[in-house]
């Protein structure tokens, strides 16, 4: 429940600290007063989105503030773990910060968090009905969730959900598997072609430059002996040979030396360079011989050159990005063979999750099908309590035999029927019902389901409009009997309706100096009967209005203290889950 709203620098509301209570709470006041600033403040705690415009003319923010009792509503704190948000026991504060500037905040038990988090966190804490609401009745998905509701089976159509989704994500997967087996295969054997290529290539790294340098020599053994042979001549011809030279040199030079000491030095010059001449020309002669005048290998190495050149055209420039690439094809033709596994397993696991998709969502028709009768009843009494007398209320269910056409629902189509008056057939509430009537069909609804659990507070704002007399009077009544289950906050301008509170609030305006302030007080006693009384009518508050006022209080209590109607079933408590708000 919602125990305390603070709102401060929102619209007309300087500041403001609003308690509310168990059972039902009551909001009057003069059109204009300020009413809807007080559901817009509990709309931005459920995550509505903000605007600079709610601020304060003259101040740069407003705040809002929240508390609220979550003893009963065990799914918070599981909540609250799951988004990562820190627990308080049983209270929840939510604040809000809008800035006139546009850098709002938003603090769940003092962390600060996202938008999308808060509204994550408080998808079933408030359900709001209100004159903006009444379409999403009309809607099938909220009739849906409304008849799991009644029925208490919230829990086999989550099950549900989840049994859909993992069909379909398997399902799309087999599919788009499927689609691309032709291109798979393909790919497969050109992956399997480029990779035999590759692989009997015997490629090595480094063996293109070696390679190269050996055709080099090759090539050139031909004019290398050439070259040979002709240092050889001019080192060893008897006539004119560097030998014979350096020879007879050598062998007049020890003359020389005999007869003079001093050329000494000369002589073993000349025998030093006879000496390495003739090393030279040795190694020229053992060079020669190893030369190689081989056609059958150079043509090898030319035929591995030009294999290795047409492999670099298609798999890289490099033998180094060639054998990464091989690498590459390699692990591709992995992929695609754990593919085609996939492909089976996938069959296999589609065969499983679609029998369990089956037996839930049958089970789950079943279930629904009890509750459509248990919901078509118990709405039809509601609405004669509501000066409906002639109404009929019918929750049309429809199974869809194909799974093609189900949803995360299940296999059922739901339409909520209704025929207004006698003789008439039913039809859909969007074309039968009033603005008033789908007003009566919400509250009507929700006393239906106030003790099936899981929402924290019903929050009404102005669902009585367009009533009046004995039929706002029974609207009041049905309020009541839903807050003996729920806390609920209704907004009213309605003497009937406001006679059942077990907490009344009036929203005053009042204009001090140049400003407009609005105040949120409870009343009671005297305070109350005077409001009552103000709300009946009438130009001046006079004895025969308070009178008329106490009258209503009374008729009020014997009212309230009337036995109500229920579900069939009795006031058995189901699943305590949150249901989705509805804004």
């Amino acid at each position: 429940m919602l125990e305390t709203l603070s709102i401060r620098n929102v619209a007309v509301i300087d500041q403001a600290e609003i308690p509310f209570r168990k059972g039902l709470n009551i909001l009057s006041g003069e059109t204009g007063a300020g009413k809807s600033i007080v559901i817009e403040a509990i709309s931005l705690l459920l995550g509505s989105r903000a605007t600079s415009e709610l601020v304060r003319t003259g101040s740069d923010e407003a705040i809002v503030q929240g508390i609220f009792d979550v003893t009963d509503i065990p799914w918070i704190e599981e909540r609250l773990e799951k988004l990562g948000l820190s627990s308080t026991g049983p209270e929840l504060v939510i604040r809000r910060t809008i800035r006139r500037d546009g850098k709002h905040r938003v603090h769940v038990n003092g962390d600060a968090t996202t938008l999308a988090i808060l509204q994550e966190l408080c998808e079933g804490l408030v359900d709001l009905c209100g004159q903006h609401e009444h379409q999403t009745l009309l809607k099938s998905a909220v009739q849906l969730e409304l008849l799991d509701r009644t029925g208490g089976h919230l829990k086999p159509a989550a099950a549900c959900a989840q049994a859909f989704t993992a069909w379909r994500t398997a399902r799309r997967e087999l599919q788009e598997l499927q689609g691309a087996e032709a291109e798979r295969l393909r790919r497969s054997d050109y992956l399997a072609f480029q990779i035999q290529e590759l692989q009997e290539a015997h490629l090595q790294q480094g063996e293109d430059e070696t390679l190269q340098r050996e055709k080099q020599l090759l090539q050139s053994a031909e004019s290398r002996l050439q070259a040979v042979d002709a240092i050889e001549k001019v080192l060893n011809d008897e006539e004119s040979g560097v030998l014979n030279g350096l020879k007879t040199a050598t062998t007049r030079l020890k003359a020389l030396t005999l007869l003079d000491s001093a050329t000494r030095p000369a002589l073993e010059a000349l025998e030093r360079a006879f000496a390495e001449v003739e090393e030279a020309s040795i190694g020229l002669s053992r060079y020669a011989r190893s030369v190689d005048l081989d056609p059958e290998r150079l043509q090898e190495v030319q035929d591995r050159l030009s294999l290795l050149a047409d492999l670099r055209r298609k798999y890289g420039a490099t033998l180094d990005e060639m054998l990464h690439r091989l690498e590459g094809l390699e692990q591709e033709q992995g992929n695609l063979s754990k593919l085609d596994h996939r492909l089976k397993d996938l069959e296999t696991e589609l065969q499983t999750l679609e029998k369990t998709l089956q037996a839930q969502a049958q089970e789950l028709s079943h279930l629904r099908t009890r509750a459509a009768h248990t919901l078509s009843d118990s709405v039809t009494r509601e609405l004669q309590d509501l000066k409906m007398a002639e109404a009929a209320f019918q929750v049309d269910l429809q199974r869809l035999e194909t799974m093609d056409d189900w949803s995360p629902s299940g296999c059922d189509q739901v339409q909520f029927l209704v025929r207004t008056n006698l003789g008439e057939p039913s039809r859909p509430l969007g074309k039968v019902a009033s603005g008033g009537e789908l007003s009566r069909l919400m509250l009507a609804i929700r006393r239906v389901i106030a003790d099936r659990g899981g929402i924290g507070v019903y929050l009404f704002d102005e669902i009585d409009a367009g009533m009046g007399g004995q039929t706002a009077f029974e609207v009041g009544k049905k309020l009541k009997s839903v807050a003996a289950y729920n806390q609920v906050i209704c907004i009213t301008h309605l003497p009937q309706v406001a006679s059942f509170a077990d907490h009344h609030l009036v929203v005053q305006k009042a204009t001090h100096g140049d400003r407009t302030l609005t105040r949120v007080e409870p009343v009671s006693g005297d305070g109350r009967l005077e409001e009552l009384a103000r709300m009946l009518g009438g130009p001046a508050l006079t004895r025969t209005g308070l009178e008329n006022a106490r009258e209503l209080l009374t008729q009020a209590e014997q009212g309230a203290a009337a036995p109500g109607r229920g579900l069939k079933t009795g006031k058995k408590k189901a699943e305590s889950e949150p249901r989705e708000r509805k804004a």
